[in-house]
This record gives C-alpha cells, structure tokens and sequence, in this order.
C-alpha cells in the first residue's frame, strides 16, 4: 500500500480518536445527568476526521461529495433493506440457538414491544454512533483502503480501529452501556464484522451510506436497546453468526460484482 494511503488513514484514526477521546474522559468527572452529551459528542470524531481530511485534500466540493452519500436513497435503499434484514435474523437465528442450550429465547431487554422496531432503528438513526459515525468509516476509510487491499482487508482494518476507537468508553467506570454492555473482545470481533458487511453494502449501493446508516442502526437496536449485547449468553453465538455472515457477504460481493469501481466516482 502506497505510503500516502497509510499517512492518509492514520490520520483519520489519530484525529478521530483526539477528537472523541477528550469528550469521553470528560466523563469521569461530570455529572451522570449530562454524560451522554459527552458521550454523543465525541461520537462525531470520525466525521470529523472524514471531512477535515477532506477538506484539506479536495475542498468545499470533496466535502459535499462525501456527506452526499448519506442522501444517495436510490442506490442505497435496497441494500440497506437487506441489511437490516440480515441483521435482524442474524440476532433471531443467534438467540435461538442459544435457547437450544437451555437459555430462555427473548429479547431480554425488551423495551419498547418489538413492533416498534422501525420507529426504535431510526431514532437510533440519531442519536450514537450511525449519523455521527459512517461518514468516516464507509465514506472515508472503507474506500481510502479498498482501492488498494480489497474489501475484505478494507473491512477487516476499518473494523478493527472501529471497535478499538471505543476503548475509552470501556476503561471508564459506568460508560460499558455505550458498547451494549459488552466485553471488549467480543465487540471488536463483532465490529469486524458489521464493518465487512456494511463495507461491501456500501459498495453494492454504489457507495451511498444510507445501507451503513440504517445497518449499524439496527445493530445498535437488536443488540443494544433490546439488550442482546448485554446478555452474556448471546454473545459467542452473536460473534459466530454475524463472522459467517460477512464472510459470506464478501464471498458474494467476489463472485457477483467483478468490473465494480473500486473506489467512488463522485
């Protein structure tokens, strides 16, 4: 890989991190009340970092090229559905198997009733990581290393810098429920994964981050809201399931999407 691309993509990890970091150890000595302000703050770091970047490299028209991809719903939409889709009968199908050891089944958070599922995926929309985050993972990083090492290793390293930029919040007592309440090994093991499949997502959407959005949306809401993630039961078969579904998301992305531009056009 070309130096410029590792210069490139350690800079976006290091401005990401300074600019998230602060707000999250700022945390350990404000009030519980506002917490989540800091919190929800120092999500935006890798948009920051995104357009900072691109700012520096493009300009005014890199920028609104890059933040346009949240607004590409012609080409993102179907694939954001599937998305979604594979999410959610990832989470079901884990939980399931799970039971067959002896463990209830549920959603064992369930709060509000699952009907609401679409209203809940799209405040998570909002509010965390989805809106604040994909601009630098799927819009800046993810295509920064495709084009050089493929999406599979793209995946692979944006998912691990994505789940290790989340550090803070498990050092820190009382912050785990910003991460699902989960341990930081079988987080960064899932964040591999969502990153492989948003990743190729994205790529299928003709690099719209509306599949990014809405995909890490919804595992937010399966395995956070619903408190899946916080159920220690869950979690081998969770990191099972979503690591066969990306990589039989990236093996179809090989065998189905040869001639695709590496990179996007815009």
């Amino acid at each position: 890989m070309p130096r410029s691309a590792v210069s490139r993509f350690l800079s976006f990890i290091g401005l990401a991190a300074l600019w998230a970091w602060p707000f999250w150890l700022l945390t350990a000595v404000l009030p519980d009340s506002v917490d989540i302000v800091a919190i929800l703050v120092g999500a935006w770091g890798p948009t920051v970092a995104a357009v900072g970047l691109t700012w520096r490299e493009s300009g005014r028209s890199g920028v609104r090229a890059l933040l346009s991809k949240y607004l590409a719903w012609r080409s993102g939409l179907l694939p954001a559905v599937g998305v979604v889709g594979v999410a959610f009968v990832t989470t079901v199908a884990a939980i399931w198997v799970t039971s067959l050891g002896g463990v209830p089944p549920g959603f064992p958070g369930q709060a509000p009733p699952l009907s609401f599922l679409p209203v809940v995926i799209l405040v998570n929309v909002f509010i965390g990581g989805p809106l604040a985050e994909e601009a630098g993972w799927r819009g800046f990083a993810h295509p920064l290393l495709r084009e050089r090492v493929g999406p599979g290793v793209a995946g692979t390293a944006v998912g691990i810098v994505w789940g290790l930029w989340h550090a803070p919040l498990f050092l820190l007592p009382g912050q785990t429920f910003a991460v699902g309440g989960t341990d930081p090994l079988a987080f960064v093991a899932l964040t591999i994964s969502w990153s492989v499949l948003f990743g190729v997502a994205t790529e299928w959407a003709e690099w719209s981050l509306v599949p990014a959005v809405l995909g890490h949306a919804a595992v937010n809401t399966f395995l956070g809201t619903y408190g899946v993630l916080s159920a220690a039961f869950y979690r081998p078969a969770l990191v099972v399931g979503f690591g066969v579904v990306a990589v039989g998301s990236l093996a179809v992305h090989h065998a189905t999407r040869d001639g695709v531009p590496a990179t996007p056009t815009a």
